[in-house]
């Protein structure tokens, strides 16, 4: 049997992030979600706080957490904000370096995440090829000591306010096996920020469209192995979707929160609408869903954390916590009947927010695949 309860240690993990989102993303989520002004004040506060690349090492100023504490902490902030989660969230590509890079590279980025010297970004899609990540146009040349870049990518978050991008290539032949791993440093010439992307939701994070045209980086800034970097970027979907999961399950449980909150104050027919069975029955349906995806991705994670890879349960995860996000949060806004379309009532902003975990990171269609090779053995 399983035991899902936390220890002391992650239950201080849980403590520290609910406070840091009650006090400095609850406040401002809403302002930055109608802007779409990147929170670079609530970033500072982070980055002061400790609270930047929690599962970079510790010695390179991280806090070196495990899987189970580093879903704790997203499931946290994302409760408070999705959005903001992503805006603050400046460590892209740091667990290939961590795990592929050269000390040099490391002691570069990492410590220049966390210290808040750098924000970091990864180029995976293109405008052609988002879940066909085999199919990537972006090429590498080879020229001397140097690779020459050229190509466009798409919904990068931080695109616009990065310092480098982690950039999938094409150094070799056609699929998978033709892919490295690159880190390209924003300010070179012939990099170019070509638009930023407005979205439904999440607009706290930047998100933008990239172009390469020619810019040249030498080429120690290859990161693990030439012809590689799928599969060293494949090492680590199991812990993106688990993370993904994680976040999606914040939604929910928020969602959820809010409508316990509101029908036990809103009174129609001279009853509170707590009172009605087929509110009580949405609420209870509501609650089965929300802890059902919680033991799946802290299930998973936990297995990450025995070193294990748990594919097929990872994409479960993911899959279900993000549909349960969705639904959760449009039943909560069933719940708040007017109010609930409305923005005065954080419902309508997760609702928003959640559609986007359904696709990033594997779409379900995807995960499906996923699941089902998983169960067939193909």
């Amino acid at each position: 049997m399983i035991d899902f309860s936390l220890t002391e240690e992650q239950r201080a993990v849980r403590q520290t992030a609910r406070e840091f989102a009650e006090n400095e993303i609850e406040p401002v989520a809403r302002e930055h979600e109608e802007s779409g002004e990147w929170p670079r004040e609530v970033w500072e506060t982070a980055v002061d706080a400790g609270l930047i690349g929690v599962s970079i090492p510790e010695e390179y100023g991280g806090a070196g957490m495990g899987q189970i504490e580093a879903s704790i902490f997203a499931e946290e902030i994302a409760r408070a904000d999705a959005g903001m989660l992503a805006a603050i969230g400046t460590e892209f590509g740091t667990r290939m370096i961590a795990e592929y890079g050269t000390e040099a590279q490391k002691e570069w980025i990492l410590t220049g995440i966390t210290s808040g010297e750098l924000i970091g970004a990864l180029g995976n899609t293109e405008p052609d090829h988002g879940s066909d990540a085999a199919s990537i146009e972006t090429t590498a040349e080879k020229d001397g000591d140097e690779y020459v870049i050229d190509g466009v990518k798409t919904f990068i978050t931080h695109g616009s306010i990065a310092d480098y991008v982690l950039t999938m290539c094409r150094t070799g032949v056609e699929g998978h096996a033709g892919i490295s791993a690159i880190v390209v440093e924003t300010d070179r010439d012939g990099f170019e920020v070509e638009s930023n992307i407005h979205k439904m939701g999440w607009n706290a994070s930047d998100t933008a469209q990239l172009r390469y045209d020619g810019v040249r980086v030498p080429e120690e800034n290859l990161v693990g192995y030439e012809d590689a970097g799928f599969y060293q970027l494949m090492e680590f979907f199991e812990e993106e979707r688990v993370g993904i999961a994680a976040q999606a399950l914040g939604i929910a449980q928020r969602c959820l929160d809010e409508a316990v909150e509101y029908v036990g104050e809103r009174t129609q027919f001279d009853r509170k609408l707590e009172e009605f069975q087929a509110v009580q029955h949405t609420l209870a349906d509501m609650a089965v869903k929300v802890e059902n995806a919680r033991r799946l991705t802290y299930d998973a994670a936990a297995r990450i954390d025995r070193d294990e890879k748990p594919t097929k349960l990872a994409s479960m995860a993911k899959l279900y916590a993000s549909e349960v996000a969705e639904e959760v949060a449009s039943d909560a806004m069933q719940l708040h009947g007017g109010n609930g379309y409305t923005r005065d009532y954080p419902v309508e902003r997760q609702y928003r927010h959640a559609k986007l975990y359904q696709i990033g990171e594997g779409a379900s269609a995807i995960q499906r695949n996923i699941i089902a090779k998983e169960l067939l053995d193909l």
